[in-house]
């Protein structure tokens, strides 16, 4: 058996090959072209399993390794900076490491979702920038309005209130400007729409993700948020381990008889952690027993650290209708850790 261990960058990558006692086969740098890529893969001595760090550009390169290699496996760059030398850094070591880690049997490793996985998350991203650069633009509005003297109260998300702006008094430079927002607003708005119909239309075969929208507070974009992020919830053997790699589980310091919990890990789901604290409120709302928790922790240990530990809470729900895939059962008894 040999192993591959590939630093991915935009324009090339660095591969490292060597064989089942660490000696090296060979060490080169190859162009992101697909048929580089195919070219050399075909000359790499079989069988070969592979590994590369997950960098923002894997989709092409693990599709294309998946034709050749017994097995293509995803590094975690978090974990994988653990094994790495401190002193010194480059693409050749980094390739290296990857690989002696892979022949070790030591290889930090994420989970690869399928095509169709990778499809809908682009079409949740796509939304998601939509609104977000939407939201720049109406900022951008309401203060050059408020810079000129004019009311710029309003949720500006709607058509309504975008042909409402009376901009008759402004200077004919700025009326310029301000329509020009104006009009990006309106087709970012319809935009978003149009994303949001086609998420909604994409799922309806989904099960999980029409289970997942029984949950109060999830609409068709955050359950299908969630459950492109969680991917397959077989490979999670316990609900502890889904909650940390949703970035709800305090980090832990102890040493001797001292024990301090700090603040949520920063090794996460960055994407599943924020829809789970964006929609927990109405969580919240639809459910007297949560309420009373939170407004109990809230007293306690206040606003924040109650709003983790009720996400806390949505995200057990969430794992048991996964699990045992059924919609949401109101009075149905989660147990979980206390606050």
């Amino acid at each position: 058996m040999y192993y591959v261990g590939c630093d991915l960058h935009k324009e090339s990558t660095w591969f490292y090959i060597m064989n089942e006692s660490g000696k090296r086969i060979t060490s080169e740098s190859i162009l992101n072209h697909p048929d580089e890529l195919h070219k050399f893969f075909s000359k790499i001595p079989k069988p070969f399993i592979l590994a590369v760090e997950a960098t923002y550009n894997w989709y092409f390169f693990i599709d294309i390794a998946e034709q050749y290699a017994e097995e293509a496996y995803l590094a975690n760059s978090y974990e994988l900076k653990a094994f790495a030398k401190r002193h010194k850094k480059t693409d050749k070591i980094d390739s290296r490491l990857i690989a002696d880690v892979l022949r070790k049997g030591y290889l930090p490793a994420v989970y690869i979702p399928d095509k169709e996985a990778r499809t809908m998350k682009e079409l949740l991203n796509y939304r998601m920038k939509i609104v977000q650069d939407r939201s720049r633009n109406i900022f951008r509005l309401k203060s050059l309005l408020d810079r000129w003297g004019f009311d710029s109260g309003g949720n500006y998300t709607t058509y309504k209130a975008l042909r409402s702006i009376k901009l008759g008094d402004l200077k004919e430079d700025i009326e310029e400007i301000a329509q020009g927002y104006i009009t990006r607003i309106a087709s970012l708005t319809e935009k978003e729409y149009e994303s949001t119909k086609a998420i909604r239309e994409k799922v309806q075969q989904n099960n999980d993700i029409l289970n997942l929208i029984t949950i109060p507070g999830l609409d068709y974009f955050s359950a299908a948020l969630i459950k492109t992020e969680i991917a397959d919830i077989g490979r999670f053997k316990s609900f502890p381990r889904l909650c940390a790699y949703a970035g709800l589980a305090p980090r832990v310091y102890q040493s001797a008889n001292k024990s301090i919990h700090g603040s949520l890990n920063v090794n996460r789901k960055k994407n599943l952690q924020w829809i789970l604290l964006e929609v927990v409120y109405h969580f919240i709302k639809a459910n007297p027993k949560y309420k009373k928790k939170h407004e109990s922790i809230t007293k306690r240990k206040g606003y924040n650290t109650a709003k983790v530990a009720l996400a806390r809470d949505m995200l057990k729900v969430i794992y048991h209708i996964l699990k045992e895939k059924r919609p949401y059962y109101k009075n149905a008894k989660v147990r979980s850790r206390a606050a």
